[in-house]
């Protein structure tokens, strides 16, 4: 399966490695690139925007700080659904408010994109 990933922190780090090592293809962004490193030693591919991570992925991922990270990322200039195929899946592993991912799963489902939230307990240790 080819995945995209954004948001490679202390938590989606982690996330990202365990579906890497399950033999996924994946292209990942972050705006701190050092961030990326560990995957790319991996097999990741790098990407230079969140739309560049989606593009052709299956499903993406975001790992994001908060709601205006999440809706930049999705929504933005360079936003990933401007490079996901219909019937594919971005998946939201972020806390974020009922109204942003509202906002972006009205958006996405104009393309045939689906849209989970999925904010992940258990903190850093947990991922």
């Amino acid at each position: 399966m080819r995945i995209g990933f954004v948001g490679l922190g202390k938590i989606g780090q982690p996330m990202a490695k365990h579906i890497l090592n399950g033999g996924h293809d994946m292209q990942v962004f972050d705006l701190r690139r050092e961030a990326c490193t560990p995957l790319l030693n991996a097999g990741a591919i790098l990407t230079n925007s969140p739309r560049e991570a989606a593009n052709g992925a299956e499903i993406i991922f975001t790992s994001l700080p908060g709601p205006t990270e999440v809706l930049a990322a999705a929504l933005g200039e360079t936003g990933l659904l401007g490079g996901m195929d219909s019937g594919s899946i971005f998946a939201d592993l972020s806390t974020v408010s009922p109204e942003s991912i509202q906002q972006i799963g009205e958006t996405a489902r104009a393309s045939g994109i689906e849209v989970l939230d999925c904010p992940v307990s258990g903190g850093v240790q947990g991922a």
